[in-house]
């Protein structure tokens, strides 16, 4: 999880009104041109709402993770822009953005000599004064993301002691430790099986109904029909298709993006889409 780039302020605390509107993240002609730091995108015109998960599909190379760091701030775009809560993301504090917007990248270094709530709680960051103390308002939040990601029981143990799954929902639990807003989710379904996948979506859902807004990379094309409130799918750094997955999932679609030919039907249990790849030449 990454607090991006906390830093003393450089600008008034964003008021209250700032946290409200209809979109809570969007982006506008964002565009990023191929660097040593990522491929190429855009111009992507993109919003994610509160209430909603959005997820965000297409092959390897597509851009997902380059989109997700632009949207992150964490690194600069050569054309168009964010806006965080109504407001350019590039006016706000480190110290504002991070308690209104979180990240979780793909991968992050796993600290040795830390305990898991340790680990956790370092996302309160952002909230604590100069001494980094926790107060009791950080304790039971760091408990309750502890509790929400199943970690209770592991918070004595040394994180690099973790299986790969562990690690995740400590990645995923420091997020909502942090107290953000808006989420931006890089895989969040990596390393976890088949019963934390299923646990992780409830959460997220659970989490956005609640007010919240996530934007998630999903490599698990089913999973994002089944728990996604809308998708948009990225092919070569382009955005070919965004909208409801009822909308989007569609053979046609599908298999132009990903460059296999698909069968897309609907799950008979769920009510959502299934994609089956044919095995067919294209």
């Amino acid at each position: 999880m990454c607090n991006l780039g906390i830093a003393p302020h450089t600008m008034p605390e964003a008021p209250d009104e700032l946290m409200h509107g209809k979109d809570a993240l969007t982006a506008t002609g964002l565009r990023r041109a191929v660097s040593a730091v990522g491929g190429a995108v855009g111009p992507i015109d993109l919003a994610a709402r509160p209430g909603e998960l959005l997820g965000i599909l297409g092959p390897n190379g597509a851009g997902k993770t380059t989109l997700l760091r632009a949207l992150a701030g964490l690194i600069p775009v050569d054309a168009g822009e964010v806006r965080l809560h109504g407001h350019p993301l590039a006016a706000w504090s480190g110290r504002d953005r991070a308690r209104a917007l979180g990240y979780v990248p793909q991968r992050e270094p796993t600290p040795e000599g830390w305990s898991v709530r340790a680990w956790v709680s370092q996302a309160r960051a952002p909230h604590t004064g100069w001494t980094g103390a926790l107060r009791q308002g950080d304790e039971r939040a760091v408990t309750d993301a502890l509790a929400g990601w199943d970690l209770l029981p592991l918070a004595g143990r040394d994180v690099s002691t973790l299986s790969g799954g562990e690690l995740r929902r400590c990645a995923l639990a420091r997020a909502f430790a942090q107290g953000a807003r808006v989420l931006l989710l890089d895989e969040p379904l990596a390393a976890l099986d088949l019963a934390q996948q299923v646990a992780c979506c409830r959460r997220l859902r659970a989490w956005v109904r609640g007010g919240g807004a996530a934007v998630a990379v999903l490599h698990d094309l089913t999973a994002a029909a089944r728990w996604c409130d809308r998708v948009a799918v990225l092919r070569e750094g382009s955005l070919v298709a965004a909208g409801l997955p009822d909308e989007v999932f569609t053979s046609p679609v599908i298999g132009a993006a990903f460059g296999v030919p698909v069968h897309v039907g609907v799950d008979p249990v769920t009510g959502t889409r299934t994609v089956v790849p044919t095995g067919e030449e294209r």
